[in-house]
């Protein structure tokens, strides 16, 4: 879509991206494009980076990619607004590529969706719709195709957005220095289903694979994603109706239990990416009334509200909500901020101070 994106937006320049490329916590790969006779190749170095190494980097044919950076930095959160129509819960990073000419990870494919929005600089993307095209077996470090013959092609320049759905061939290839926003959505696979179910309740009811796809290929899709699910910050009930209809969980589990798992693993952070948990002293600041309640930006939070159940979902882990303590989760989701009055309103009851107290517990909070 020609000129999407709102140029009011955060942005990063090619130095600021490089020195997030040099810190231990954070995740970046640089990829670079080698050419031997009218072979291509694609070399992939993992970060950290030293800065001497990305000083002397040449002057084309490599790209910088970093992962999510709303996490890092909280402020590009607001990305995630240009797709409100999606649930919160869907989204998972917002990832910075900075490509120089020539630049490329090459053609691939990915297992949900994304949206390209593209700032400084402008990028060629080639684009099949045979999503039939086998997996090249001797790219061990990306996910490249074997072959690839595009059906279009797109020239995103400044304020441009492509969105492209799971499964779709695509190769972008920068034409300039250029700056790419993407935004990546969560599709659990049944793997990860199948171990978080493990995890929550045990190992003996651990949820059979028996599909002849292996279970690591079996993504969770919502093609039917309907706009009043993307309500503050909620699971919605179709969620887990889908989770029944792709088979991604055995048929004899409860509604509750495929909530439960479905919130405990899209909350569930990265290992690098776990926030600290606070201390007694540093709670109290909330508890008492002498600090606001403020989202970590690595924390993740969702919730859902049923005629049977109220759950929440922290960082992986999940419980009952109190009925007064619905109107405080749905503004930490869609906030990610809550004020001393709304918490100290909710504190005055024994249920709530327990319950704040357990958010609080469990790396929610940010104190910086």
């Amino acid at each position: 879509m020609p000129g999407a994106v709102d140029l009011e937006l955060p942005t990063l320049d090619a130095n600021e991206l490089a020195w997030l490329a040099t810190l231990s916590d954070v995740e970046s790969r640089l990829v670079i494009t080698e050419r031997v006779g009218n072979k291509t190749h694609y070399r992939v170095e993992q970060g950290p980076f030293a800065e001497s190494d990305l000083n002397v980097l040449p002057d084309k044919d490599w790209t910088l990619l970093v992962q999510d950076i709303e996490k890092h930095l909280p402020d590009f959160r607001k990305y995630f607004r240009l797709c409100p129509f999606i649930p919160s819960w869907r989204f998972d990073d917002l990832m910075i590529s900075f490509a120089t000419p020539g630049g490329s990870v090459g053609p691939h494919k990915d297992n949900y969706d994304v949206f390209l929005c593209q700032g400084q600089g402008s990028r060629d993307w080639r684009i099949s719709h045979d999503r039939s095209i086998p997996m090249d077996s001797s790219a061990t470090s990306l996910s490249l195709l074997e072959s690839f013959e595009p059906t279009e092609e797109r020239l995103c320049t400044t304020g441009d957005v492509l969105y492209l759905p799971p499964g779709i061939p695509h190769w972008g290839i920068a034409n300039t220095p250029c700056m790419t926003y993407s935004i990546g959505m969560r599709a659990p696979t049944k793997m990860e289903i199948a171990a978080a179910y493990s995890r929550v309740y045990s190992p003996a009811r651990e949820n059979s694979i028996s599909d002849d796809a292996p279970a690591a290929s079996i993504f969770y899709s919502d093609p039917d994603l309907r706009p009043e699910e993307a309500l503050n910050g909620a699971i919605a009930l179709e969620s887990i109706q889908r989770m029944r209809e792709q088979r991604l969980m055995d048929e004899s589990c409860s509604d509750e239990e495929l909530m439960t798992v479905l919130g405990s693993v899209v909350t569930d952070p990265k290992a690098w990416l776990d926030p600290e948990h606070a201390t007694v002293d540093e709670m109290n600041e909330v508890l008492q009334g002498r600090q606001d309640f403020c989202v970590h930006g690595m924390a993740l939070i969702a919730w859902c509200e049923t005629s049977r159940f109220n759950l929440v979902f922290v960082n992986g882990l999940s419980r009952s909500i109190p009925g007064a303590a619905l109107a405080l989760v749905q503004e930490l989701c869609t906030e990610r901020f809550a004020s001393r009055k709304t918490v100290q309103t909710l504190v005055a009851r024994p249920e709530g101070l327990e319950f704040v107290s357990w958010l609080l517990a469990h790396g929610l909070p940010d104190f910086q």
